[in-house]
């Protein structure tokens, strides 16, 4: 029996329900967010531009110049955040190693983006000497490796915890099996 509705004519497709496209949906929240965590960045980096004595012009090169180098890596960081988020309800415990993880390499690189130009101005208007300077940024420098690994094994347990096992695949019913399995001793 046949039914000549167009619509039963249609292939169906399994990514809307996958969420694959939705992923690249903005509403207004989404964008809410956007400016918001714009905003905050902005004010966070004049604010400790200004209390170093940095000119708005300075935070802009020295501060915010920097920054855009990161940028790449930091939207990658973002995108794995939002995929992690949505995955929430299907594998909680995957999903929030992952959130912690590329929320602190988000907030790592960003923390250190802003003290190194603190930094860097500080010894540019003789505040503080060069040795000083290589000093911090030695113990900066070992923070910074330390904090990323903890991040990174995080990331790594997200890959490999246990997840809910997947729906039992169906047995094949063609007569040749895996070439590479054989059933001799």
């Amino acid at each position: 029996m046949t039914d000549d509705n167009p619509q039963n004519l249609q292939p169906q497709s399994n990514v809307r329900e996958a969420g694959g496209l939705r992923v690249f949906q903005f509403g207004l929240s989404s964008l809410f967010v956007l400016v918001t965590v714009a905003a905050l960045i902005l004010s966070t980096y004049f604010s400790v531009g200004k209390l170093v004595g940095m000119s708005t012009m300075e935070v802009l090169t020295q501060g915010l110049g920097r920054l855009v180098f990161a940028v790449p890596i930091i939207l990658v960081w973002i995108v794995g955040l939002t995929m992690a988020i949505r995955r929430l309800k299907q594998n909680r415990l995957p999903a929030i190693l992952t959130i912690i993880a590329l929320g602190g390499l988000v907030l790592t690189s960003f923390v250190f983006q802003v003290v190194h130009m603190a930094l860097f101005h500080s010894v540019n208007s003789n505040q503080i000497s060069s040795e000083t300077l290589t000093w911090i940024l030695l113990i900066i420098g070992v923070l910074h490796m330390v904090l990323n690994t903890v991040w990174w094994i995080l990331i790594l347990v997200a890959i490999f915890v246990r997840r809910p096992p997947d729906a039992p695949q169906p047995e094949r019913s063609d007569p040749v099996g895996d070439p590479f399995l054989t059933d001799e001793p």
